[in-house]
């Protein structure tokens, strides 16, 4: 069925009405009803990003599509002769991602002030086989088990992987009606550690909704009509938490934002989008941090709320290894652990799997070991090394590709007598692509905070203190995008998550948190 201009814009109850009107009202009063503006439909609000066909990426708000809020212009970090396709934030991490037409995964800064719009790809080596026909494609997250789901005009239907764009399957082909050439995919329920999703595809030529069940398989059942003709579709995402819908249409020449009712398949127009061929579209998901508790679970939480955390518990380690740090490497997103046994290790955000990494190789002396009992473990974005420093004063630098490990300046007081007791550390500005940084430790014997400077010094310059009494066991991190930071604290045997400031050292309460920690990371959207 064919909507005309006018009731594309009217919500299902006012479509019901105006029905009536034209059985019961006569042609005058009719005429009057038409001439009337359209209702404004009341929306989120809801901040969005569009990219478009000439490697641009609008920053936008459902309550005033047309309007951009700022352009990201994609110019730095592609691979030779690639164009952007699709993007979709990964809620495990809250990073945005893209994907290129020659087969290409990468990472999208958002920071306004360093490096906006540069990319930096998960792999060289493309993903294969890769994208096939007129490069039209579905990109979108599966939340439960973190992996992207990407499908094409032409029927393919492939899984691939985040951290190493490698093809996880080639998965069944889309099926379910003749011809299929779905151009958009979207799945529900996009929070971290998500148990339940559902995936939908939107096909422009036949003008419907489908339901991709089971998403492996590729069969598509349909879910109802768009009740439009769409001319074309550039995107389709599904926000976090709540399941509101949009996708981005061309209607009549116009490339319009529509809301989509996943019940029924219908569309509602909600406004115009700004100039331009729009290809993607997506939705931050919600913000994310992790944790590591005495008994060796992963915990996955919401530190912006107090809600309910999801905890799994860690799998794959040696009998008798605990997890005493993690951190995220702004490189290729990984989640990274330090064992007890001095080992590095790689965490499944999905299922807490861990994996043994490079064997830490120490140049300077072949005997020499990980010692301390408390740990900072953070990455430097910059030069994409681990930091670990201890509270027996060591500073190691380590390559984790390769496992070479360099054994830096012991960890000293610049000012002052004393002992440093340094068991946590994090570095500011971590995302990939950055050019400066800061690194930032916690004592918890003199309860202060410090600025290692310079990191491979070990050099202490006192900020001020924390205010509070805490213990050795905690976590501390720096959101790569706010830069704001945070430690998971145990004071006086109770736990919290404070908020802390860089300039004076001082702690605030942000929120109780169940149970002490031994590690604790920021995803990149904070």
């Amino acid at each position: 069925m064919k909507i005309s201009k006018m009731l594309r814009t009217v919500s299902g109850s006012s479509l019901l009405l105006a029905g009536l009107v034209f059985v019961n009202q006569a042609c005058t009063e009719q005429t009057q009803l038409d001439s009337q503006p359209v209702p404004l439909v009341s929306q989120p609000n809801q901040i969005f990003y569009a990219l478009t066909s000439d490697n641009k990426i609008y920053e936008l708000n459902v309550q005033n599509p047309g309007t951009p809020i700022r352009t990201l212009t994609i110019s730095a970090g592609l691979e030779p002769d690639e164009k952007l396709l699709g993007i979709d934030f990964r809620p495990a991490t809250g990073q945005l991602y893209a994907v290129g037409n020659k087969n290409h995964i990468y990472t999208v800064n958002l920071r306004a002030d360093i490096n906006p719009g540069r990319v930096t790809v998960v792999s060289p080596v493309p993903f294969n086989p890769g994208i096939s026909g007129p490069e039209v494609v579905g990109f979108d997250f599966n939340p439960t088990v973190d992996r992207i789901r990407l499908v094409t005009n032409t029927a393919q239907n492939l899984r691939l992987h985040p951290e190493t764009n490698a093809l996880v399957a080639l998965d069944g082909y889309l099926k379910g009606y003749n011809d299929v050439k779905v151009a958009a995919a979207a799945y529900t329920n996009n929070v971290a550690g998500a148990t339940t999703t559902q995936l939908y595809d939107i096909d422009p030529d036949v003008d419907k909704l489908f339901l991709q069940m089971p998403p492996n398989d590729g069969v598509l059942k349909e879910v109802g009509p768009l009740g439009m003709d769409i001319q074309d579709i550039g995107g389709f995402d599904i926000a976090s938490g709540t399941n509101f819908a949009i996708a981005s249409v061309k209607v009549n020449n116009i490339w319009e934002l529509a809301e989509v009712n996943l019940t029924t398949g219908s569309l509602l127009k909600i406004g115009n989008l700004p100039a331009g061929k729009i290809i993607g579209i997506a939705m931050p998901t919600a913000p994310v941090a992790y944790a590591v508790d005495a008994s060796n679970k992963l915990l996955i939480f919401n530190p912006m709320s107090a809600g309910t955390r999801i905890e799994k518990p860690i799998t794959g380690l040696p009998q008798g290894v605990n997890i005493e740090g993690i951190d995220f490497r702004p490189t290729d997103g990984k989640l990274h652990a330090l064992g007890s046994d001095g080992k590095l290790y790689s965490l499944d955000l999905a299922t807490a799997a861990s994996k043994a990494l490079a064997p830490l190789h120490y140049l300077d002396d072949p005997n020499f070991k990980v010692m301390g009992t408390s740990f900072g473990f953070d990455f430097n974005p910059v030069a994409d090394r681990l930091r670990i420093v201890s509270n027996t004063g060591q500073n190691l630098r380590i390559n984790v590709s390769s496992g070479i490990t360099l054994v830096d300046g012991a960890l000293k007081l610049v000012a002052g007598p004393g002992t440093p007791f340094v068991n946590a550390a994090a570095y500011t500005n971590s995302f990939a692509g950055t050019t400066s940084t800061v690194l930032y430790d916690i004592d918890s014997e003199s309860n202060s905070l410090f600025k290692q400077n310079p990191p491979n010094d070990g050099g202490l310059e006192r900020i001020g203190a924390l205010g509070v009494d805490v213990d050795a066991a905690n976590g501390f991190d720096i959101g790569g995008t706010t830069g704001m930071a945070y430690a998971l604290l145990t004071v006086g045997g109770n736990t919290g998550l404070y908020s802390i400031n860089l300039t004076n050292g001082s702690a605030t309460k942000v929120s109780d948190f169940a149970g002490s920690v031994k590690g604790f990371a920021l995803g990149f959207g904070l």
